[in-house]
């Protein structure tokens, strides 16, 4: 009897960790193929971390600051050798592979109750149990860590995004909880790379461009919104029962129209932001002609009641809407270089 009262007084969490939510699934077997089979076993939980073999959530870190980059070419008063733009976004990609890690394994120790009741999400190194909360977190920190040297390439101001950027990072893990629009939050971080960018090259982010600079600050934040929301719906069933809060489970029947008034609104932002920095022609038909092509076309296509079409626009988007941001501003920094 006292055995069965202390198992009963345990919290919910602690015994979820022995339950099994999908025993009529397959259990958790190391990868046979690809780029995790070729590592050490005990290393497979650490990569998995990280998300080493899916580039996609890497693209979402990684496209808003080329998109910075670009920007702040453009609107410095001062010509910038392509050489030193293609050095700066070499110099990002580790930190970027970096950050997404350190944000990936804190998303998964916060979520690992969450996880093991989410088909997609209950082989992930934490829930299964393959690296322990502590072993998560150290991982985290040592994530952060490394990529803290790689901040002394940029102005001591980068080093002030970056940290606001991990706070933010930080604190949407918990967002989930408490509130249907994590996305939002979510957002806030991402498109934090353009004011990176902007402080990258000793611009100030409240100056001349403030106005235009923004407007492409909360494009970013409507485009992250969307296409968050879009890939949550590959688990909505799941995250209802779990108790995972999200705008896909909040909108489920009128997503698409959300982000279509989302999508038109990014649109507007990218148009206003284009005036504001007196931007031309080029810029206008490429950037915000090319994201409005993109953008309608990832709405009408994909399908939300299919999980593989949520999850297979997540990665393929990035690169339709990511040319249409970086068509127009390369035009704009090619136009300004030429002779």
């Amino acid at each position: 009897m006292a055995a069965t009262s202390k198992t009963s007084d345990q919290p919910a969490a602690m015994q979820d960790k022995h339950i099994n939510f999908f025993p009529n699934l397959p259990p958790y077997s190391d990868p046979k193929t690809g780029l995790l089979s070729k590592l050490p076993s005990s290393w497979i939980p650490y990569a998995q971390l990280m998300r080493i073999d899916r580039p996609g959530g890497l693209y979402a870190f990684y496209f808003p600051y080329l998109i910075g980059i670009m920007y702040a070419a453009c609107i410095l008063p001062t010509t910038v050798e392509p050489l030193t733009l293609l050095m700066m976004a070499a110099v990002l990609l580790p930190l970027n592979i970096l950050l997404r890690g350190a944000a990936c394994t804190w998303n998964d120790t916060l979520d690992q109750e969450f996880d093991r009741r989410v088909e997609r999400c209950r082989h992930r190194p934490v829930a299964r149990g393959a690296v322990s909360t502590r072993q998560a977190h150290i991982f985290t920190c040592a994530q952060l860590a490394a990529g803290y040297p790689i901040l002394r390439f940029f102005p001591v101001a980068c080093t002030w995004h970056m940290l606001i950027m991990v706070v933010l990072f930080f604190i949407y893990a918990y967002m989930k909880r408490v509130t249907y629009y994590p996305q939002v939050v979510l957002g806030f971080p991402f498109a934090w790379a353009i004011l990176f960018c902007v402080a990258a090259m000793d611009l100030p982010v409240l100056g001349v461009h403030t106005a235009s600079t923004f407007a492409l600050y909360a494009a970013n934040v409507l485009w992250t919104i969307t296409y968050d929301t879009i890939y949550a719906h590959q688990d909505i069933a799941d995250d209802e029962k779990a108790g995972v809060k999200g705008m896909a489970v909040r909108f489920r029947d009128s997503t698409k129209l959300l982000a279509s008034i989302l999508a038109t609104m990014q649109v507007a932002l990218l148009a206003l932001s284009g005036l504001r920095a007196g931007f031309g022609p080029t810029y206008f038909v490429g950037t915000v002609g090319g994201v409005a092509a993109a953008m309608g076309y990832y709405i009408y296509d994909v399908d939300l009641k299919n999980p593989q079409s949520c999850g297979t626009w997540f990665g393929a988007q990035f690169w339709i809407v990511g040319a249409g941001f970086m068509a127009g501003l390369t035009g704009e920094y090619i136009l300004s270089v030429a002779p």
